[in-house]
C-alpha cells in the first residue's frame, strides 16, 4: 500500500516533504502539494488530512467520523503546522495503516502475522543517518517482534525479525536541529529529558501506548491477565512508513500519500515525531486517527 519517494521537490520553492503510499511500491513526486488545500487549511490545527474525492476531484479535510471508500485509491495529503519556531524546522512522521480484522476471519498468531515496513530513500536528509544505516529499508517483521519492541520497549531480539527493526529505524533532524533517533526515549516536551510517550512508542498500533507510553514488561513476564496483549491483535494488513519532512517559509510541510484499503474498517493512523499543538508550552501532539472504509 506504500509508494517510495524517489526524489525530492524544490524545496527551495515549496519545502514539501513528499512520499506517495500506494501497493505498486513505485514513485511519484509533486510540486507544490500545499495549493490544493491552502483555502481548507485551519489556522489552529498542528495536523491535518486532507483527501480527494474520486468523484469530484475536489479536495476536502478527511472528517473525524471518517469516510467510506471501500475498494477505491484515495489520494491524501497530510500537512504538519508549526506554531513555535519562526524558522523553516525538520521532522518526521510516522504513518500506520492496516484494518480491523472482521468477526468471520481467524487472527493469525503475532508469531505468524507480518507488518510491512517501508522507509524510503530521501537523500536531502542523509546528513542524520546512522554509521552502516541503509539508505532506505523495505520488508517485513513478525507481529510478535514489532509489538514487543514498541509497546513493551524489548530490545531488538538477535534474529533477522530484530535485525529489521534496526534497519528501519533511523535518525532525522529534529526540531532542535539535532540528529534524534526514531527510537529516542526522550521527548521535547519532558520536564526532565524523559517521557513515557517516546518516539518508539508513537509506533505503536496500540493506542493506549501512543497515548500513555509502554506496558510493563514486569507484567508481561508474570502473565498477568490482560498484560500480554499486544497491538496488532485484531488487526491485518499492517504497514508503517518513515517519512521525514522540512516545513517551509509558511511554517508547514505537506505530505502526499495514495491509500488503497484492503477492506472493511480500513485505518489511517499518522504521529508526527516533532508536532506540537497551539499552546502555552512544547507538548507531543496526538496521534490523527481516521477511518477510511465502514
Amino acid at each position: 500500500m506504500m509508494r517510495k519517494l524517489t526524489r525530492a521537490t524544490s524545496f527551495q520553492l515549496f519545502a514539501v516533504a513528499l512520499a506517495w503510499v500506494a501497493p505498486s511500491g513505485h514513485a511519484s513526486a509533486e510540486a507544490d502539494l500545499c495549493t490544493p488545500v491552502a483555502q481548507l487549511m485551519s489556522d489552529f490545527a498542528a495536523q491535518e488530512l486532507f483527501y480527494r474525492d474520486p468523484e469530484t476531484g475536489t479536495w476536502a479535510p478527511v472528517p473525524d467520523s471518517g469516510l467510506s471508500l471501500s475498494g477505491r485509491e484515495v489520494q491524501l495529503i497530510y500537512v504538519a503546522r508549526e506554531f513555535f519556531q519562526e524558522d523553516p524546522r525538520s521532522g518526521a512522521i510516522v504513518v500506520k495503516t492496516g484494518r480491523k480484522i472482521d468477526t468471520s476471519e481467524k487472527d493469525p498468531e503475532p508469531v505468524r502475522k507480518q507488518i510491512k515496513l517501508d522507509r524510503a530513500k530521501q537523500a536531502e536528509f542523509d546528513s542524520c543517518r546512522r554509521a552502516r544505516e541503509p539508505s532506505s529499508f523495505q520488508g517485513p517483521v513478525s507481529a510478535l517482534e514489532y509489538d514487543r519492541y514498541h509497546d513493551y520497549g524489548y530490545d531488538a531480539a538477535d534474529n533477522e525479525d530484530g535485525r529489521s527493526l534496526t534497519q528501519f529505524h533511523t535518525k532525522y533532524v529534529s526540531r532542535s536541529g539535532r540528529c534524534d533517533a526514531t527510537t529516542d526515549s526522550t521527548t521535547f516536551d519532558a520536564p526532565l529529558r524523559w517521557d513515557w510517550r517516546s518516539n518508539r512508542s508513537q509506533f505503536s498500533f496500540d493506542p493506549s501506548v501512543v497515548s500513555g507510553g509502554f506496558h510493563s514488561q514486569i507484567m508481561a513476564g508474570l502473565n498477568v491477565v490482560g498484560a500480554a496483549a499486544v497491538g496488532s491483535v485484531g488487526l491485518a494488513d499492517q504497514r508503517v512508513e518513515i517519512i521525514k519532512y522540512r516545513t517551509n517559509a509558511q511554517k508547514m510541510a505537506c505530505i502526499a500519500l495514495r491509500v488503497k484499503p484492503t477492506g472493511k474498517n480500513f485505518f489511517i493512523r499518522v504521529n508526527d515525531l516533532e508536532g506540537a499543538p497551539k499552546g502555552g508550552r512544547l507538548i507531543r501532539a496526538d496521534e490523527l486517527s481516521r477511518q477510511l472504509t465502514r
